[in-house]
């Protein structure tokens, strides 16, 4: 639940295509800089200049630990010490002058503005898990349509074999926000990581690009759980077509929320595995990720119990059934005295901003109930979790299935985190620092639970 989990504080999210105003400059090269967005979470951002020499000037944005790059921008100003671009249709600006060997300035997107230094480039992140040719199995660049809109989506097909009728095939299903099909998070590629293994071990994969993403289509606003089960669904069919007789889902974070659902419609899947996967009801999800993000931010607990008391009001003024009518006289946070507290103020503005009317995939989500879903699977499912999982934490999320499913098979490893890397607290901040991409211990339990399957 990795970048929703951004976008569900802050409306941060950096991808698009956008138009280009040319200019000069000779402040050609690539600038990187770490947003502070609070003591907890970075986002670090390369702005890319090129054109110098009397060529026509072009400035790209990269986000390296959302996996976007070649973000274009339109250049309002560029000199040789000083630049100003945009991005207009995500409100997002950057001013900057060079000063010594470093560009000093100010970001800001929509409500939010920070200070970001650039300095040139130099930062390479060791991934020495991220596989590398040559291969010892095939792969096939492919395209499937989802079984809502016919969107096309594509995707990589590792074959290990060309015998598919005996070989097994999972579909790689990412979490929540649009991503890429190896699910690239800070330059860590699980689901190419995933795909490579079980391909070594006799296993197949298809890893998708989701819609919007990149060639996939169906540019769907924020697109729900549902519709996202509906493309996996398209990928199910396409694997059948295919010939491969034992098909399953591996789903990371919400993607193991979109295998429950699949495994729903209809005799198609064989197993499921999910890692990180939820099963409290979404509400309860989003208000125990806001909650933590708020207090290891350092807001004042008081403070905290404000901002989530209005939250949960909020949820329930959405809920699809028994909604309560949400009125903000009834909460602290939007007391006129609390409104000009500068820490308080821009809380409630996110609140309003971000809940008062929901996004299309947090209205779905907070109505939804994963159980609901799991207790109708009768396929056997392999639930992992990782002890430092601060966003889906085992501690919440492994009694609702033990309670509701006896035959269910659960393994939390220790130390682990939502990304099942080894780490020390489990913080969104370490998943960038951490060198491992996923356990292999982690990666060995899903070959042996998937060759198990009869």
């Amino acid at each position: 639940m990795n970048k929703r989990f951004f976008s569900s504080i802050l409306s941060f999210l950096l991808f698009g295509v956008f138009g280009i105003t040319a200019q000069k400059s000779t402040l050609d090269g690539s600038w990187e800089g770490k947003l502070i967005i609070n003591p907890e979470m970075g986002l670090r951002l390369v702005v890319n200049v090129t054109g110098s020499s009397g060529e026509e000037a072009v400035v790209t944005m990269d986000s390296p630990d959302q996996g976007a790059y070649g973000i274009p921008m339109q250049i309002d100003f560029l000199s040789a010490d000083s630049l100003s671009v945009a991005v207009p249709q995500l409100m997002l600006k950057y001013k900057g002058r060079l000063d010594g060997d470093s560009i000093k300035g100010d970001f800001s997107q929509g409500p939010l503005n920070l200070p970001l230094t650039l300095k040139p480039k130099i930062t390479t992140l060791n991934r020495p898990q991220t596989p590398q040719p040559p291969f010892p199995y095939n792969t096939e660049e492919v395209t499937f349509h989802s079984a809502l809109d016919n969107a096309g989506l594509y995707g990589t097909l590792t074959l290990p074999g060309e015998n598919i009728s005996a070989t097994p095939v999972v579909l790689l299903i990412s979490g929540s926000g649009t991503q890429n099909r190896d699910e690239e998070i800070f330059e860590h590629k699980p689901f190419a990581v995933i795909a490579d293994y079980l391909a070594r071990n006799g296993i197949a994969s298809l890893r998708y690009d989701d819609r919007g993403f990149d060639k996939s289509t169906g540019l769907s606003p924020n697109p729900t759980t549902f519709e996202n089960s509906m493309d996996a669904l398209g990928g199910i069919k396409f694997l059948k077509g295919k010939g491969f007789s034992k098909i399953g889902i591996i789903g990371h974070s919400e993607g193991g929320l979109i295998a429950d659902k699949v495994a729903n419609m209809g005799n198609l899947i064989d197993f499921i595995v999910e890692i990180g996967g939820p099963t409290l009801p979404g509400d309860s999800i989003l208000i125990f990720q806001n909650e933590f993000l708020l207090k290891e931010g350092g807001v004042p607990s008081e403070y905290v119990a404000m901002y989530i008391d209005a939250m949960r009001g909020m949820f329930e003024g959405q809920k699809d059934t028994n909604p309560i009518e949400f009125d903000e006289n009834n909460y602290a946070i939007f007391s006129p005295e609390n409104l000009s507290n500068p820490v308080l103020a821009p809380l409630a503005k996110n609140l309003r901003e971000n809940f008062s009317e929901l996004a299309p995939w947090i209205r779905y989500f907070i109505n939804y109930e994963p159980i609901s879903d799991l207790k109708n699977i009768s396929v056997p499912i392999l639930m992992l979790y990782g002890e430092n999982d601060t966003q889906v934490p085992p501690s919440l999320n492994v009694p609702v299935s033990l309670e509701n499913i006896p035959d269910i098979k659960v393994k939390v490893y220790p130390e682990l985190n939502h990304l099942m890397q080894h780490s020390k607290t489990g913080k969104i901040t370490e998943y960038a620092e951490i060198e491992e991409t996923i356990s292999p211990d982690v990666l060995q339990d899903i070959k042996e639970f998937i060759l198990s399957i009869p």
